[in-house]
């Protein structure tokens, strides 16, 4: 079994800023099926764990009833809760983790999870879910990936550069060592193991200051940990990227993914 990483409620209080205009979206396309093969039709409540800045309870908000959107970092829910504002009445933001679930927070018949599961401790959070979710509901992790060719020269050394400065990091070093359980195989050790994939890959334009958002919403390279060394590598990286860019935007293939887990 692999040991969960340690639980930092702060984690990513210096990277939250970042978030929103760094990390990629998710295709709406992506939304739209998995809503329809989760069979929502504004009926039911949605849980958000681990919601960040809340893209993914903004993008079921129309779908759904009505949902929690959880995360530990108040900065997080600060920008998620504007994010919503106007938009997503029927979500409420709450301060919180995946440990305090219980089944006082009554039923839900759908959670949402991206790009967080593995910062939870994954066997636990799954069990906790077992006791909240209807028998017909679903979890639904959510993911992108970047395809790594010719149409993207520079993705190469932007990820060798981010690697570089991040490669200290302990959670990062136990994520990426060969002890580490796939989400998968997690899955497959609970109560929702029947697995569906789905994705949708779409070329995009992304501008150059994006992707200096997104090397600076991770955690591994904030400013906590790479104090004066943070300048540096925004330095590097626009050095890297500029000459790809034209007027400031460069084109990259995202792939949006949903690993649909039931009962």
């Amino acid at each position: 079994m692999t040991t969960p990483i340690p639980f930092i409620p702060d984690r990513f209080k210096n990277n939250a800023a970042h978030y929103l205009s760094g990390r990629p979206a998710y295709s709406p396309r992506l939304i739209r099926r998995v809503a329809e093969a989760c069979k929502l039709d504004g009926t039911q409540r949605l849980l958000d764990l681990g919601c960040g800045p809340g893209q993914l309870s903004l993008a079921f908000s129309s779908w759904v009833d009505s949902g929690v959107a959880l995360d530990p970092e108040p900065e997080m829910l600060r920008i998620a809760s504007g994010l919503g504002l106007g938009v997503a009445p029927n979500i409420e933001y709450r301060l919180g983790s995946s440990y305090d679930l219980s089944p006082e927070w009554g039923r839900f018949q759908i959670a949402v999870i991206g790009r967080a599961f593995h910062w939870m401790d994954r066997p636990d959070t799954l069990a906790r879910l077992d006791k909240l979710l209807d028998p017909s509901a679903a979890v639904v992790l959510f993911g992108t990936s970047h395809a790594n060719d010719a149409s993207t020269p520079w993705l190469a050394a932007y990820r060798a550069l981010l690697d570089e400065y991040a490669q200290t990091d302990p959670a990062r070093e136990q994520r990426k060592s060969d002890s580490w359980e796939s989400h998968e195989s997690v899955l497959f050790k609970s109560a929702f193991a029947s697995l569906e994939r789905m994705s949708f890959i779409e070329k995009r334009r992304v501008a150059l200051e994006s992707l200096i958002a997104r090397a600076l919403s991770m955690s591994s390279l904030s400013s906590e940990r790479l104090g004066a060394r943070l300048d540096e590598l925004v330095t590097r990286l626009r050095s890297l990227l500029e000459p790809h860019a034209a007027e400031g935007w460069l084109d990259e293939r995202v792939e949006s993914i949903a690993l649909i887990a039931r009962r």
